[in-house]
């Protein structure tokens, strides 16, 4: 059993799925994706979470995508692959499979259609874990979810099960910090929210952060500002990016559309679309999206 190593840091934006405009996988446009996030300067990457319309894909499909990831980011950076389903029995599957494939770690959030105890709860995140015998991220966001786990359950996981070692949040900076000091060592901890609170998380003890993978280069940019000690750059650099990831962040299937979109125009996506049922991007959103991040000095 493999504890979470150390060097899990800094920006691992949480990667589309790659869709062509008939809704089969685009496992070219896959690997462009993830040669984007390396070249941004990401410091890992995330796939198959939420961001990557995780319940529209097979296990098959997912076993695919990873190996087409996996190859295109060649082991330079750390690649974690979201094992959520619905079934303790699938999850163990696909951990399974992650591991095959090549994952260098797993992300798993609690199941979303059931209310399980708090017993059952554990055993779910422990049996796969085990299973994966990969570093684990455990994913809390009630938000997202509609379950919260919270503090006390993840950390004590975390002393139960030497895999799991970090978690990712969906929470601003106050948040952040009751994580950071009731895991006590125990835990590392992510924030994630599309990046909208970075530098707050990271000065109250996040050690990283999953975004998306849109503005990669940008969040990297105010990363190593951040990490270089010169927090008023960032916080300028930062700035500019801020009305971008807020008009986004309208919820999770707007800020899947809008990622999308910018990676079509910024070349790295064939195509922005989304499988059904969504409701995509309007003219004025797509409008919209691109003026904010034209507005962005970098990109101009």
């Amino acid at each position: 059993m493999t504890p979470a190593p150390p060097g899990w840091a800094g920006i691992f934006p949480s990667i589309p799925t790659a869709f062509a405009e008939d809704g089969s996988l685009d496992l070219a446009s896959q690997a462009a994706v993830a040669r984007f996030s390396v070249e941004c300067g990401a410091q890992g990457l995330l796939c198959f979470g939420l961001a990557g319309e995780v319940f529209r894909l097979t296990p098959g499909e997912r076993r695919a995508a990873l190996e087409a990831i996996v190859e295109a980011v060649g082991g330079r950076i750390p690649v974690l692959a979201g094992v959520a389903t619905e079934a303790l029995h699938t999850s163990l599957v696909v951990a399974r499979e992650a591991r095959a494939a090549g994952a260098d770690g797993v992300v798993i959030p609690p199941p979303v259609t059931t209310r399980p105890s708090r017993r059952e709860l554990m055993r779910y995140f422990a049996e796969i874990a085990a299973a994966a015998e990969l570093p684990a991220m455990v994913q809390d966001a009630p938000e997202f979810l509609g379950i919260e786990l919270g503090p006390e359950l993840v950390v004590e996981l975390a002393r139960s099960s030497p895999e799991i070692g970090c978690v990712k949040l969906e929470a601003g900076a106050e948040r952040i910090a009751e994580w950071v000091a009731a895991a006590a060592g125990d835990l590392t901890v992510f924030g994630g929210n599309a990046g909208l609170y970075v530098l707050d998380t990271l000065d109250q003890g996040a050690v990283g952060i999953a975004p998306g993978a849109d503005v990669t280069d940008e969040l990297t940019a105010i990363y190593a500002l951040w990490r270089n000690g010169d927090g008023e750059g960032a916080r300028g650099r930062f700035t500019h990016l801020l009305p971008l990831l807020v008009f986004e962040s309208q919820g999770i299937e707007h800020y899947n559309a809008c990622a999308k979109h910018l990676l079509v125009r910024r070349g790295v996506l064939a195509s922005s679309h989304m499988r059904a049922p969504t409701s995509g991007l309007t003219p004025i959103g797509r409008e919209l999206a691109e003026r904010y991040f034209d507005a962005i000095p970098a990109n101009r």
